[in-house]
């Protein structure tokens, strides 16, 4: 029966564990990044790397 009870309680949990942003405020931090990129603060890999994780948040 425990095992059960684990079961119930982990199909609660969203299956990324982090809940989803606004997409209004991903595209906002995507524009200061690349604001960032443009003006030499930021590498390429950098920008490329941090845009990824930005639109996994989606």
């Amino acid at each position: 029966m425990l095992s059960a009870v684990r079961s119930a309680g982990a199909a609660t949990v969203p299956a990324a564990g982090v809940p989803r942003r606004d997409p209004a405020d991903i595209a906002e931090r995507i524009r200061h990044l690349g604001e960032l990129h443009q003006a030499g603060l930021v590498t390429d890999e950098e920008f490329s790397v941090k845009k990824a994780e930005l639109l996994a948040q989606l």
